[in-house]
């Protein structure tokens, strides 16, 4: 099936993690060019050279929270390719602890990085995608619609992303560049070995445990993989999904609790 999307030029923050790496890897794949954006120059060398063999792929050093970074990241697009068509806004980060454990200085660090940075990137790349439309998508933890234990900083910020998703779908929309959300549960990567590591410290479980339990409560029965996110985000990137403006989709496996009840 053809989504459209060769040689469309697509921006992905946090392209270092696993699900960034999926949806560089998924893109490329579709025929789009790829700039993605980290923190680490090693990682990004890294990525890049591991999906060089797929396409067109470059790798920016950026931290999405700085305004002269995005400002950057998108001008070295638009020098490179002409255009940007998409931008996946993935990079983010995670923060546990109940009200007395989270700092102020935590919570702010956490919106600077999943609110302002998408809102620098949105200022940044609007004027390159009006004459043309384009896809506007977040990467958005589950959390923002399910809060859970332990995660009421995150459930917060998350909750704010979607505010973010519905007003600018409204603001942008009327220009073609149409604003989407990737809900995402728990996918197997890093990050989330590092939070059930968390947990198992808590609440005296292993991982494995803990993958066994949580599947236990999904429909589908298993964990999410980075694929499952790409294949989402992919969609709306692609012209199948040219009348969808301010949605969200759900990648959960049918499991709408996050984390699964005390003793289930």
């Amino acid at each position: 099936m053809d989504l459209g999307l060769k040689d469309k030029v697509a921006i992905v923050t946090g392209g270092t993690g696993a699900i960034g790496r999926a949806i560089a890897q998924r893109l490329l794949t579709e025929g789009a060019k790829v700039v993605i954006s980290g923190r680490s120059q090693e990682k990004l060398d890294q990525t890049v050279e591991s999906l060089r063999d797929l396409g067109s792929i470059q790798g920016v050093l950026a931290h999405v929270d700085r305004s002269e970074d995005v400002q950057r990241l998108v001008q070295t697009t638009v020098n490179q390719h002409g255009r940007v068509d998409i931008v996946v806004s993935n990079a983010g980060t995670h923060v546990r602890g109940s009200l007395q454990e989270v700092t102020p200085q935590a919570v702010l660090t956490h919106f600077q990085t999943k609110i302002i940075g998408p809102w620098m990137l949105a200022q940044s790349v609007e004027k390159h995608m009006r004459e043309q439309g384009g896809r506007f998508i977040v990467i958005i933890g589950q959390t923002g619609r399910v809060p859970g234990r332990n995660v009421l900083a995150s459930s917060v910020v998350n909750a704010a992303q979607h505010a973010f998703v519905k007003s600018q779908s409204d603001d942008l929309g009327r220009h073609g560049i149409l604003v989407n959300a990737v809900c995402p549960s728990r996918i197997v990567s890093p990050l989330t070995k590092h939070l059930t590591l968390d947990e198992e410290e808590h609440l005296g479980r292993s991982l494995e445990q803990q993958q066994h339990r949580w599947g236990a409560t999904v429909p589908l029965g298993r964990w999410g993989n980075p694929e499952d996110v790409a294949d989402a985000v992919t969609f709306l990137a692609s012209d199948r999904a040219k009348y969808m403006c301010g949605a969200n989709i759900d990648v959960d496996g049918g499991g709408h609790e996050w984390p699964p009840a005390v003793g289930s």
